[in-house]
């Protein structure tokens, strides 16, 4: 399995596990995390959230193989259901990063609760370098946590991010040693917290812009589909894979 979910006693635990892949995510992997998601917000004995990656990685970001396949006409979008399942989880979210976070590895951490990060963390968002486009809703969101200038070198020139500006700029919580321990240490300090009133207070948060983000989202996906789609695209993700500079018209 390359989603290991596990739950102890009210923390759902779940760890993206390929490490021949660095991560990357693929259908499979995003219907996994997908349903692993709406299980906690659907468990009241569920009370809080872990996400981990591996020592080395946090997330790969897509899978390659996967955008050329739809490239090709491969229908069927599970990423879409994940991002939803994310946004609209109404139990506490603790995400903890070792190692690089790229892509949608960086744009899903805007939707957690509370970040830990080591400090080998880098979070890279290289979608206009691929011949795609934001998506999880950072072409509206990121700037709200990272200001303007650091989402636009992100978003539009595939900047890095290193832990220390990540920490800086707000975008995560902390730079701990072991952010899996810390992460999961916490877990259970807020499954001590009354659920109800976490419910209620995360919903007052969410619920007057929900709506709007899960409409970027799609508009966003809708776009990126069309990206993927490209000869642009096509040639930068081929390029990608077979190790060569890409070549644009």
């Amino acid at each position: 399995m390359d989603i290991l979910v596990n739950q102890e006693d009210a923390i759902l635990d779940i760890q993206i596990h390929r490490q021949d892949a660095r991560n990357a995510l693929n259908q499979q992997m995003y219907q996994q995390l997908a349903e692993a998601f709406e299980q906690a917000s659907a468990t009241p004995a569920i009370r809080a959230v872990v996400l981990r990656g591996l020592p080395d990685v946090f997330c790969g970001g897509n899978d390659m193989q996967d955008f050329l396949a739809i490239s090709k006409g491969m229908s069927g979008f599970a990423v879409e259901r994940f991002m939803k399942a994310l946004i609209l989880c109404n139990k506490p979210l603790i995400a903890a990063v070792s190692g690089p976070a790229i892509g949608i590895g960086t744009t899903m951490l805007q939707f957690f609760d509370i970040v830990y990060a080591s400090a080998s963390a880098l979070f890279k968002t290289p979608f206009v370098p691929l011949g795609l486009c934001p998506e999880m809703a950072s072409s509206t969101e990121l700037a709200k946590i990272i200001g303007i200038r650091k989402a636009k070198a992100m978003l539009l020139f595939g900047e890095a991010m290193a832990a220390d500006e990540a920490l800086s700029l707000g975008f995560i919580n902390a730079i701990e040693a072991y952010p899996d321990q810390r992460a999961l240490k916490e877990a259970k300090r807020i499954c001590l917290l009354p659920p109800q009133a976490m419910k209620i207070s995360k919903a007052m948060l969410l619920d007057h812009d929900r709506d709007r983000l899960l409409a970027t989202i799609e508009q966003e996906n809708r776009q990126l589909v069309e990206c993927i789609r490209s000869d642009e695209a096509r040639e930068a993700v081929s390029a990608f894979l077979e190790k060569r500079t890409p070549t644009f018209q």
